[in-house]
């Protein structure tokens, strides 16, 4: 029967959160109580035992005036006997330690067959025994909760947009989430395995690699900081290495020798550099990445004197809260600027259509200018043959106002199409027709193109009038482009508007110029493809995003038998 004692000084160093180390090595044990050897004699990976007698030695000055609570994983069930009493808390036991305790704590365990002994201790103070440790299970529920939703919500993010920085920081999530887990493990056991000690390094290597990489990818140090930018290339290399060394060597060599906290540091000054650059997202980064920071000096140096279990499994998961907050506010800014750049194409592209445009307020007020100068001149005539009654002056000024106020609609249409901002308003699909038609109007008639408007079933609606006004004129325009072109014989533009299934308007305009040739019908609404010469090609992809995004609809383009058919359903 063997027979294995611990002598152990638990409380020497107060200060240090785990006594796992100082209980494997360079501690005294003996078998059959005789003869004294170094632990190390022994190894506790294979050795069996039936009866297991440790005594735990216990520095009185140092509890005169503290109380702590020894906490032993053990097989708890084989105890036979205690010098002192203890609490039994789901797998392990508790004792108090104050000046009342004995100055040695002694205890056995029994086995029926020889076993492995797994024993390992944890120290607490009042604090910590009062108000964490009775809700550690809460605590760990609380952080794995916190860390798997910030994988999962920034993993779904990636999905969506393709961005790298939501992949990288979603993957991170999940190796933390990993190396909490075994951290709580390992702190259990008396040793940690061969498979153990390459998976906890490969692990915190990797999580270390992919913060790199999403600290490179959120600030954008490629274009921002060059110089920063190397620096973390470089860690991103021996980062690289060291993961390969880890299945050589099984175990870290750049984190045996090196503190990874020197790479957060990094990253925290990183975080500083860019908030002096302007960068807004960069705030809530460095927050996050001195939020680990602190918390790896708490657990390393033991400043709080909490065990480094609690401080990680308070850190991280705050970590994960402010970072993903960071990710969210960096989309919202990419969001924002993608709808200023909308905005600024969209005006781009009034703008590029503005010469046409005036060609046609030229040629709609050819005629109510002829008007007004023939009125003029016939008063002139009257007024020399002494011709003038108040019948024939209301006359010629009703007529007079009539062009007048013509020519100020035709104004009014223009005006409005070039606002580069308008309020959302309440407005008939017809009148957005109406008014566009009536600008393009006489650059039909120039190239006696006959246009057709049906308005079956009318629909009022809550959106921007003058973007759906550019939609429809973009694609008039476009089809006038063709029809000319291609010299089409009896040319013909036809607008239909109708009520379809689920009660929403749809707009067709469809020409007899022939259709888009198969292989450009999937490229048109494309930025920047055009087969016109001297064009930008942005008028259709900016169609696109105004009924997509703006007018929260659908814009499809097919071929008929006469030529293209666009529908635009809002």
């Amino acid at each position: 029967m063997k027979y294995i004692l611990l002598s152990l000084f638990i409380l020497v160093n107060l200060n240090a959160t785990s006594i796992k180390n100082q209980i494997i090595t360079n501690k005294l044990l003996s078998i059959d109580s005789l003869n004294y050897q170094k632990i190390d004699t022994y190894n506790l990976k294979k050795q069996k035992f039936n009866n297991v007698y440790i005594k735990i030695v216990l520095n009185k000055k140092l509890l005169e005036n503290n109380t702590f609570y020894l906490r032993v994983f053990c097989d708890y069930d084989k105890i036979l006997s205690s010098n002192q009493k203890y609490q039994s808390n789901f797998d392990s036991i508790v004792f108090k330690l104050d000046k009342n305790s004995p100055k040695e704590i002694e205890f056995n365990l029994n086995y029926k067959k020889e076993s492995l002994l797994n024993i390992a201790f944890l120290r607490f103070s009042q604090f910590e025994y009062d108000y964490i440790l009775k809700k550690e299970s809460l605590l760990f529920g609380f952080a794995y909760g916190i860390i798997f939703c910030a994988f999962l919500y920034n993993f779904v993010i990636f999905i969506y947009t393709f961005q790298k920085s939501f992949l990288y920081y979603s993957l991170m999530q999940l190796f933390l989430m990993m190396i909490l887990y075994y951290a709580v493990i390992i702190e259990t056991q008396s040793y940690i395995s061969l498979s153990q000690q390459i998976v906890t390094d490969f692990f915190e290597t990797f999580c270390i690699l992919l913060m790199i990489l999403f600290s490179k990818e959120i600030l954008n140090t490629k274009k921002t900081m060059k110089t920063l930018n190397q620096i973390l290339n470089f860690l991103i290399y021996i980062s690289i290495v060291d993961l390969i060394t880890i299945f050589i060597f099984n175990y870290s060599l750049l984190y045996r020798f090196t503190p990874r906290s020197l790479i957060i540091s990094i990253l925290v000054v990183a975080g500083l550099i860019a908030i002096f650059k302007g960068q807004k997202v960069a705030i809530f980064y460095f927050i996050g990445w001195l939020v680990v920071l602190i918390s790896l000096f708490i657990s390393e140096y033991d400043l709080l004197g909490i065990n480094e279990l609690y401080i990680i499994h308070i850190g991280l998961p705050l970590e994960s809260l402010i970072l993903s907050f960071a990710l969210g506010y960096k989309l919202k800014l990419s969001v924002d600027e993608k709808k200023q750049k909308d905005k600024m194409l969209i005006q781009q592209s009034k703008l590029a259509s503005m010469g046409e445009m005036l060609n046609n307020i030229a040629h709609q007020w050819r005629q109510p200018l002829a008007n007004l100068s023939f009125i003029n001149l016939d008063l002139q005539m009257a007024i020399k043959n002494k011709d003038i009654s108040i019948n024939y002056l209301n006359e010629i000024s009703e007529d007079s106002k009539k062009q007048i106020n013509y020519m100020s609609d035709t104004l009014d249409n223009f005006k409005g199409f070039f606002q580069p901002n308008k309020k959302k308003e309440k407005f008939y699909i017809s009148n957005a027709i109406k008014n566009a038609t009536s600008i393009i109007k006489s650059s039909l008639e120039k190239q006696n193109i006959k246009l057709y408007i049906n308005i079956h079933k009318d629909k009022e609606i809550y959106s921007y009038e003058n973007e759906l006004l550019q939609v429809i004129l973009n694609i008039l325009s476009n089809s006038k482009d063709a029809l000319v072109q291609r010299n089409i014989k009896k040319p013909f533009i036809e607008i239909t508007l109708n009520i379809v299934e689920n009660k929403k308007a749809k707009i067709e305009i469809k020409d007899n110029a022939q259709g888009i040739l198969p292989k450009y019908i999937n490229k048109i609404f494309d930025p920047y493809f055009t087969t016109k010469h001297n064009n930008n090609g942005i008028g259709l992809y900016m169609s696109k995003i105004i009924v997509e995004s703006h007018l929260n609809g659908d814009i499809l383009v097919t071929n008929t038998n006469e030529g293209a058919s666009f529908s635009i359903i809002i």
